[in-house]
């Protein structure tokens, strides 16, 4: 199938978008921090941006703890995941 990165630019406007998508989903429930994408699947200085877009859409929720600047997300079950799902059928395993 092609590239990852080609179909990410092509159908969702930047290659890091859909990379980031399939990690996060890869990791089925799990919270992660915003620097904990690695640098293969998004650069950490459009990390923030494309989260909370992620956000915005209502595909992730965003949680601050008090006293701490770390940054957690946790993936919702919103049907726009369904999507993610599909792109990885297509790409095929190991795509990220």
């Amino acid at each position: 199938m092609e590239d990852v990165g080609e179909i990410g630019r092509l159908l969702f406007g930047r290659p890091c978008r859909l990379r980031v998508a399939l990690w996060i989903h890869g990791r089925g429930n799990q919270r992660f921090y915003q620097s904990e994408p690695p640098d293969e699947v998004i650069p950490q200085s459009a990390a923030g941006t494309e989260l909370r877009r992620f956000v915005h859409l209502g595909m992730l929720t965003e949680h601050r703890e008090t006293g701490s600047r770390r940054v957690y997300y946790e993936r919702t079950s919103s049907p726009l995941w369904s999507i993610i799902v599909a792109a990885a059928r297509v790409i095929g395993p190991n795509q990220i």
